[in-house]
């Protein structure tokens, strides 16, 4: 009887593996990914999403607790079985782990996997031609909107948000932000937004934050800067949209904060992204009679950049680790450039016959909201 346990354990694991297969098979079609992910994912995800809502604490680090001591748990017994010589119930324990495994496995696949080849994300690219005449009134809007920002948030002498932040109201704004981003390729509903009781370990790894698809679930790593906390969720809430590839993760995150009416994520948004406007009016591109025109900053912003930076700084321990992993993970997604996705769309380029600008997307979204104001 236990033999054909054994033959049974291995036909599931057959059918997993064929499951991942097909999966793997839709995905490389951009079409299929599409169709399926607006249709089928969206539908999963949505339940999904909304069960995960009625829990307050992460399904997804329980989920990990689980599956770690059930692991833990198989190999013991593996081994403790092959020492009493019952190398059949040995092997039962190891493919009841490797099914447990597969099972999550096509799950997550068929959650999230399609996505990452989807078609572009419909942000609205600002793709007139910009003279270089507007830099300076374009920089000094955003400038003027910056100083705007600082004045209306308390900081302490770090540079860093001073007080403690409401989470739940802030995620309830950047979900509300979200809500600027509208187009049928979007999910028409938002995950649910948790803290991580691990993230202090996460912090460790550079993790800022983790989506589990399979359970509709943006989890934040809540020891982040609070600058860069509206940022994060907004990224995290794009994934739950179904914008799974990371730099169109960033440009959608960095929209709808930029766009939103709360002075703190568009705060969050320019200490990511301002360098964009400074590399725009910088002597690359104006003359310094050009940039007579250009209006300051208030002191307390560089303060919260070097802040940030000098934050991370501090926990490296397990960096290289985090990174590894991470970069594992997306390249086997599909995504050669693995975790240097997360710079797509700000590179800014030259014109080496005019010496002109050749706008990053991020600039081209910063041209977008300041031409439609």
């Amino acid at each position: 009887m236990k033999i054909f346990s054994v033959i049974r354990r291995i036909l599931l694991i057959a059918l997993l593996v064929a499951a991942l297969i097909g999966l793997n098979m839709l995905k490389a079609n951009p079409v299929t990914a599409e169709s399926w992910t607006r249709s089928y994912v969206r539908m999963y995800g949505q339940y999904a999403a909304m069960i995960s809502g009625y829990v307050p604490i992460s399904l997804t680090e329980i989920l990990a607790i689980v599956v770690i001591i059930a692991i833990i748990v198989l190999v013991i017994a593996f081994i403790v079985d092959l020492f009493k010589g019952k190398p059949i119930k040995a092997v039962n324990r190891i493919l009841s782990g490797a099914s447990l495994v597969l099972f999550i496995a096509v799950l997550y696949s068929f959650s999230c996997e399609l996505a990452y080849n989807r078609d572009e994300i419909p942000l609205p690219f600002y793709e007139t031609e910009v003279n270089k005449s507007e830099f300076v009134n374009i920089y000094n809007y955003y400038a003027d909107d910056l100083n705007d920002c600082i004045a209306s948030l308390t900081f302490d002498e770090n540079g860093e948000i001073a007080g403690e932040v409401d989470f739940a109201a802030l995620t309830n704004e950047v979900k509300q932000a979200h809500a600027f981003a509208y187009d049928e390729y979007y999910h028409p509903y938002l995950g649910s937004v948790k803290t991580m009781y691990s993230s202090i370990i996460l912090r460790e790894l550079h993790i800022t934050g983790v989506t589990f698809a399979p359970f509709g679930e943006a989890n934040i790593n809540d020891l982040n800067t609070k600058i860069d906390l509206p940022y994060t969720i907004a990224h995290e809430l794009a994934h739950t949209r179904g914008v799974m590839r990371e730099d169109d993760a960033n440009q959608l995150a960095f929209y709808v904060c930029l766009n939103s009416d709360s002075p703190y994520l568009r705060y969050s948004a320019y200490c990511a992204t301002f360098y964009q406007l400074e590399v725009m009016v910088s002597t690359t591109y104006l003359t310094d009679v050009e940039r007579e025109g250009l209006h300051e900053v208030n002191a307390a912003f560089d303060l919260s950049r070097n802040y940030v930076n000098a934050y991370w700084e501090k926990y490296k321990t397990l960096k290289d680790i985090g990174e590894y992993f991470n970069n594992l993970y997306i390249k086997s997604s599909g995504i050669e450039e693995g975790i240097d996705s997360y710079a797509g769309g700000t590179e800014i380029g030259t014109d080496p016959e005019t010496n002109e600008l050749i706008p990053s997307l991020y600039q081209k979204l910063y041209f977008e909201k300041y031409f439609r104001a």
